[in-house]
Parts: structure tokens; C-alpha cells; sequence
């Protein structure tokens, strides 16, 4: 009983700082190979992240989107599915967005947002519901399809931003700007003169619902079993097909959301590649958050913090760019994935010694 009340605590809580550390470790020794001091880079990247309420406000705005695109793939991860999707998916929800907001410009807002919202979810869903479909009927891998997806998705994104909703004013690759009921109102309070917005909320209400849905509802109970215990769930009458049809078609919807922050309450217009990657950042927020609520939106801060503090590298350090916060959460997500090896070494130092 102790074993494994250790493996589940070190699973939730020790190996993913143990991670952080790792990593960050690794990154500063590479920074100091390159000739820069590590007390430096540390200083810039904490004053880049927290020297003013605005440094603050950027990290969480940067850090919000990666909480949607987290618990996209965190939910596909429950059910036993693995969404490389996000990308497409945000891309395809991001456009649905400026597409309302430019054909009803006049809307007011307590109609217009969450109707972009819900038309966001609902095409974001719609594709990631075809991939969970694939697989369920056509046996189709969700990796190899999600990854095929997110092709055809920036080639449709890119057509309609270019040849059906284009900004004719602007010589950018971008769609005209949305009317004013759409935007969301920037929180100066807790951001300063940052873009955060009040996505940040809506963000902190989806990891809410995440984790009461996987907590304390039968539906999440299904979907986890879909993902542990599918047999078990076939012989209980769990339509399985069915199931991962939804969990795809969710974890589709949230990460459509991911766009909000960033077309509704920042650019009001959606740019050709502004999803920056960032569906793919979210697989590593997934994993460093240990799939739960709590785990992702303090993971995605972190990498949001990571983000905004590395922006001043290129300007405050000699020898180290802002590249390295990519280097940062790229070893922390090997270390993430190197779990189990972790615990068995734990696990080899706790055992007592005969002889």
C-alpha cells in the first residue's frame, strides 16, 4: 500500500518538478556552454516574466491559449486517444470566429461572443469528431489522422483567408476585422498594458469543468474507461465507438477555443499562421500536467512564463536567444517522458540493503 500511494505521489507532484528542474537545468548548463552566465539568463528571464504587472499580464496571456490546447489533448488522453490535432483544430475554430463576427458585424456582445464561441467549438469539434469517427469505424490511428487533418485544415484556413473573408486594406494575409460586439474586454487589473483579456477566465472555467466532468460525472467515468478499460467497458454495454467519437469531438471544440484570446480579445481578425504551433506546445502541456485540471493550467502557465521571459534574451544576453525557452520545454517534456525510469531509480534507492 505504501508503494503505490509513493508512485502515485511522486507521479502527480515530484516527477513533474523534478522534470521542471531537469530541464531548466540542462538549459542553463547549455546556455553556459555557449559562454553566458546562468545567473544572467535566470535574471533576465525572471525579469522578463515578472518585472511589471505588464510582464505579468503577458506571461498569462501567452499562457492562456496553452490551457485550452492543454485540455484538448489531456481529454483525447483520458479516452485513450492521442490528438496531434490541436493545431488544425485551433486553426479551423480561430477562422468560424472572425467569420461571425465579420458576416454580423452589428451584433451586441451578449449575443455575438458566445455565439463565435460555440460556432468555434462546434467546428473545431466537428473536426476532431471525424477523426475519432476514423478510428472507431475505419480502425484509422487518430495520430496519423489528426496529423493529415491539420494539412487540409491550414489549406481551407489559408483559401478563406485569402480568397473569401480578406482584409482588402491590408497587404498581411488576414481576414477584416470583426465588429466591436465581439471583442473581449482586456483586464488591465491583473495584465496592466497587456493584451490579457478575459479569455484567461474562460479558460480557467473550461479547466474547471474538465476536471468536475472527469471528478464527478458518470459521462467522464465512460470516457475514462474508454481510454483504461475498454474491454471491461464493452462487456458493461459502454457503446466504446461512441465514446471516443465525443472525446475527440471535445478535445476537438477546446482547442478551437484556444483562438479566442487572440482574435476576439487582441488581433479581431484572424492572421494566416496565428496559431503559432501552439496545438503542439499543448501535447507537452498535457504531459506535464499529469492530464489533470490543475496540473494543465499550472503547466501552461509555466510555459507561458517560459515564453515571455526568453523574449528578452535576444536583447539582454550576448550569446542566447529566445530560442532557448523551446530548448527549456523540450527537455522538460523528455524528462516528463522518462516517468517511469525516474520511479524505478526511486524506487532502487529505497529498497534496503542485505549484506
Amino acid at each position: 500500500m505504501m508503494r503505490i500511494e509513493l508512485k502515485t505521489l511522486m507521479g502527480r507532484f515530484a516527477i513533474p518538478l523534478l522534470s521542471l528542474f531537469i530541464g531548466l537545468g540542462c538549459a542553463l548548463a547549455i546556455a553556459a556552454l555557449a559562454g553566458e552566465s546562468p545567473l544572467v539568463v535566470m535574471g533576465v528571464l525572471y525579469q522578463g516574466a515578472f518585472g511589471s504587472l505588464t510582464q505579468v499580464g503577458y506571461s498569462l496571456f501567452y499562457a492562456t491559449p496553452l490551457i485550452f490546447t492543454g485540455l484538448s489533448v489531456a481529454w483525447a488522453f483520458r479516452a485513450g486517444l492521442f490528438n496531434i490535432g490541436a493545431e488544425g483544430q485551433m486553426a479551423l475554430g480561430g477562422l468560424a470566429m472572425s467569420a461571425v463576427g465579420i458576416l454580423a458585424p452589428h451584433w451586441p456582445a451578449y449575443l455575438a461572443i458566445p455565439f463565435s464561441l460555440a460556432i468555434a467549438f462546434f467546428f473545431g469539434g466537428l473536426w476532431g469528431g471525424f477523426a475519432g469517427w476514423l478510428k472507431a469505424k475505419r480502425g484509422c490511428h487518430e495520430v496519423l489522422t489528426t496529423i493529415l487533418l491539420n494539412f487540409i485544415a491550414y489549406g481551407l484556413v489559408s483559401f478563406m483567408i485569402l480568397s473569401v473573408f480578406d482584409n482588402p486594406d491590408s497587404q498581411v494575409p488576414e481576414t477584416a476585422e470583426i465588429g466591436p460586439g465581439f471583442y473581449l474586454s482586456p483586464l488591465p487589473a491583473l495584465g496592466g498594458g497587456s493584451p490579457l483579456n478575459t479569455s484567461l477566465f474562460l479558460a480557467l472555467a473550461a479547466a474547471a469543468f474538465y476536471g468536475f466532468v472527469f471528478r464527478r460525472t458518470k459521462f467522464g467515468f465512460l470516457q475514462r474507461m474508454t481510454g483504461g478499460a475498454p474491454a471491461v467497458g464493452l462487456r458493461a454495454g459502454v457503446d466504446i465507438d461512441r465514446e471516443t467519437v465525443k472525446a475527440m469531438f471535445i478535445s476537438g471544440g477546446l482547442a478551437a477555443l484556444a483562438g479566442a484570446g487572440l482574435i476576439l480579445g487582441f488581433a479581431h481578425k484572424t492572421r494566416e499562421g496565428f496559431t503559432g504551433g501552439l496545438g503542439f506546445v499543448g501535447i507537452a502541456v498535457a504531459l506535464l500536467g499529469r492530464n489533470t485540471a490543475l496540473g494543465v493550467v499550472v503547466a501552461a502557465v509555466l510555459f507561458g512564463i517560459l515564453t515571455k521571459g526568453a523574449l528578452d534574451l535576444d536583447l539582454d544576453t550576448e550569446n542566447v536567444t529566445r530560442e532557448l525557452a523551446v530548448v527549456i520545454q523540450a527537455l522538460i517534456v523528455l524528462a516528463v517522458a522518462s516517468q517511469q525510469g525516474w520511479l524505478d531509480l526511486l524506487q532502487k534507492l529505497r529498497r534496503p540493503r542485505h549484506g
